[in-house]
């Protein structure tokens, strides 16, 4: 046992807890106990990121060991994966923790009591950082999954003053309820498992049974993360009305983050609970399953988005489509670690993109939900048909969420072309070997083109097309540097995501070189993952080490397009082009006004009709 990461990981869990005392104290001082909060969450958050780089550097990996409580057993794991999720979670939490300082000033809060949401808060975090850091589905599990739970419970339903919001966080709290007992259910029904059991042995048991029995038992599992994680149809029970209803900032820790331990779930199960000894056919079919139920989530998800007007139920439409294409990225890596060698390739180009798509995921769609809570915070208003022409009352505000709108879009060089081009690029690979899964592959890259036509919807009727000058609300301005700040925090790291994607390539190697499993013993090879490096878009540049990176595409697209538009300013000079301004011609109409304008509502109406089947239907479409 490694007593300096135990240390770390009790004392980051045990300040946070102490915030959830201390801090409701002070909650008459709206701003001091925000601000409270957030220095709690940010030192936990460097304790938490501290041990996991000592994990990842190598020191100690895994770092296992057993927690006691009173007569209770719990077993604790942190290894590569683990280490990456626990910093993921603090950092999101952090941010956003800092943008509550000056969201939960809005008018419609001022009467509101703040002790009940600083209670809850940082509980929440503290169980999502336990819950992939315990190493069982039963004692440490339910102790996790209940701090998890409630908190955001309580999170969610903070505007208890409104009756659909009280229903909604009360369907959450019973689901999450369902999905917590389908783990726990499995894990018990496991001959010689009972409390405190840890995983690798839970996978020696599940060996030994039937192939009936152990097929019941995984599906349980992935029933209750999946409805976590919100892959279909469960997700469209409880995720669209809890995201929606909830406050921004705990919207933007929902779909960034709390997603992800459904995610997190899911990995363990396919890749640390399937036994040595399970048939390779029988694996196969298990991954032939998750990629199936994956592209039906991406496709139906992004489809009900594009049919949203509220902005916060399009985004966590949307967060339900993108967390498909993590499902289908995982179900496609456990399909390709078969005894087909040549498919290993493939297996880790898969799982890197779901790695890379849950880094991603969690900073641009934190970002959104960020973005939509100030225009709502200064308009009072998150219906698109409300809205437009904010771009120029609030310039900062609508260049982040350009970023993040492009970024979630797939556009080349941001951050979510790199992970979806490697997921859908190994599905679309697998040719004659796994051809149902080009098939996948084909409706994920055209589900993409409908993610970009969603966020041209959500941002053109927020920030570009007019309308805003009709609002009731005439004070619209640019929100606080307290609200600022955050924004440009994730936008920086979304930049980054994007334009240096070997980054988190090299941070993916570290992760498979300090995790045990069937995905560091087949694919953390260095022949594997240098095949993978060389071949990658074609283009290699030498890392510090001397290897081949071939994850450079993006800045050379970059610099490709920016010397193409020097050269058509240079052409544009040359030719004596002159610019003329007219009035802009209104199909008609002598003047433009509430009455005549095109709302959110009718954009892309005949797509909408047509995909009526999807459901997610709104006012009509």
């Amino acid at each position: 046992m490694d007593f300096n990461i135990y240390q770390g990981l009790m004392t980051g869990i045990q300040l946070l807890l102490a915030s959830a005392i201390v801090t409701p104290l002070l909650a008459g001082q709206r701003k001091l106990a925000g601000g409270i909060n957030f220095l709690a969450c940010l030192i936990s958050g460097l304790i938490f990121a501290s041990l996991a780089y000592q994990v990842l550097a190598g020191h100690a990996a895994p770092a296992t060991f057993d927690l006691q409580i009173a007569n209770l057993t719990i077993p604790l794991m942190i290894d590569g994966f683990s280490a990456v999720f626990m910093t993921l979670i603090s950092f999101v939490a952090a941010v956003t923790a800092f943008y509550c300082i000056g969201y939960m000033e809005m008018d419609h809060y001022r009467h509101y009591s703040l002790r009940g949401f600083y209670f809850c808060y940082p509980i929440f975090i503290a169980g999502m950082i336990a819950l992939v850091s315990v190493d069982d589905l039963t004692t440490g599990f339910t102790i996790a999954w209940q701090m998890m739970t409630i908190a955001s419970f309580g999170l969610i339903r903070f505007d208890d003053k409104d009756a659909v919001i009280v229903r909604s966080a009360n369907k959450y709290l019973i689901l999450m309820q369902l999905a917590w007992l389908a783990v726990l259910a499995a894990a018990l029904m496991v001959p010689g498992c009972t409390w405190g059991t840890p995983l690798h042995q839970i996978a020696e048991q599940l060996g030994l049974l039937d192939t009936g029995l152990r097929t019941l038992l995984l599906a349980l599992v992935l029933l209750g993360f999946g409805m976590k994680a919100g892959m279909f149809p469960l997700g469209q029970l409880w995720l669209p009305d809890a995201h929606s209803v909830a406050p921004s900032p705990i919207s933007a820790l929902l779909s960034g983050v709390m997603l992800k331990t459904g995610i997190y779930g899911m990995i363990r199960t396919l890749f640390w609970m399937t036994p040595d000894t399970m048939p390779a056919q029988e694996v196969q079919y298990w991954g032939l399953a998750v990629a199936l139920i994956g592209v039906v989530t991406l496709f139906i998800g992004t489809s009900q988005s594009l049919k949203q007007v509220d902005a916060k139920r399009l985004n966590a439409y949307s967060s339900i489509g993108q967390i498909g294409y993590i499902i289908l990225a995982i179900g496609c890596a456990r399909y390709y670690l078969g005894p087909n060698a040549a498919l290993h390739t493939l297996a880790l180009l898969a799982i890197l993109g779901a790695f890379l798509h849950v880094l991603n995921h969690a900073i641009f769609k934190s970002l959104l939900f960020l973005c939509v809570g100030s225009v709502q915070y200064t308009t009072g208003t998150k219906d698109l048909d409300k809205l437009g022409g904010l771009f120029a009352l609030m310039p900062i505000t609508a260049v982040i969420a350009g970023i993040a709108a492009i970024a979630v879009s797939g556009v080349p060089a941001f951050s979510g072309f790199t992970s979806k081009w490697a997921i859908v690029g190994s599905a679309l690979l697998s040719g004659k070997a796994a051809g149902i899964f080009v098939i996948f592959g084909v409706i994920a890259l055209v589900t993409s083109a409908m993610t970009l036509a969603t966020y041209v919807k959500l941002y053109g009727m927020t920030f570009t097309s007019v309308g805003v000058e009709w609002n009731e609300n005439s004070n619209v301005h640019e929100v606080s540097k307290v609200m600022l700040a955050p924004k440009l925090v994730l936008a920086a790291v979304c930049l980054i995501q994007g334009f240096c994607p070997w980054l988190f390539v090299q941070l993916f190697g570290r992760v498979l070189a300090t995790s045990e499993g069937v995905l560091s013993h087949t694919l953390g090879t260095p022949k594997v993952f240098a095949s993978l490096s060389h071949s990658y878009a074609g283009v290699s540049f030498a890392a510090s080490n001397g290897s081949a990176i071939a994850f450079s595409f993006p800045l050379v697209m970059i610099a490709m397009l920016t010397v193409a538009l020097v050269f058509a300013q240079w052409l544009r000079k040359a030719g004596g082009a002159e610019e003329r301004t007219a009035p802009v011609w209104l199909c008609g109409y002598q003047t433009l006004n509430n009455a005549n304008r095109y709302l959110s509502s009718h954009i892309f109406d005949a797509f909408k009709k047509f995909m009526k089947w999807t459901g997610g239907n709104v006012r009509g479409a």
